[in-house]
């Protein structure tokens, strides 16, 4: 599924982590499924390094998956890194 801004929607699997908690816990991941991570928050003003951004583990939507509002997030697909 694609809005109008070319995002697609992807399944969070995590809440927001710094990105070596996100590389490391979507690295734990099993299953057939990729696996990528995406920036969320950025703020480069933060007083601590790991709170000048968050990331999330996110996967594709499987066929027929039907995903809740808490876990849908709309993502542009140059702006994931794959794990």
């Amino acid at each position: 599924m694609k809005n109008d801004n070319n995002k697609t929607l992807m399944f969070a699997i995590s809440n927001s982590l710094s990105k070596p908690e996100a590389i490391s816990f979507a690295r734990t991941m099993n299953g057939g499924d990729r696996w990528y991570i995406t920036k969320v928050f950025e703020n480069p003003k933060a007083r601590h390094i790991e709170d000048r951004e968050r990331w999330v583990v996110v996967r594709d939507v499987r066929k027929g998956e039907i995903v809740p509002n808490g876990y849908a997030l709309f993502v542009k697909r140059q702006n994931l890194l794959e794990n």
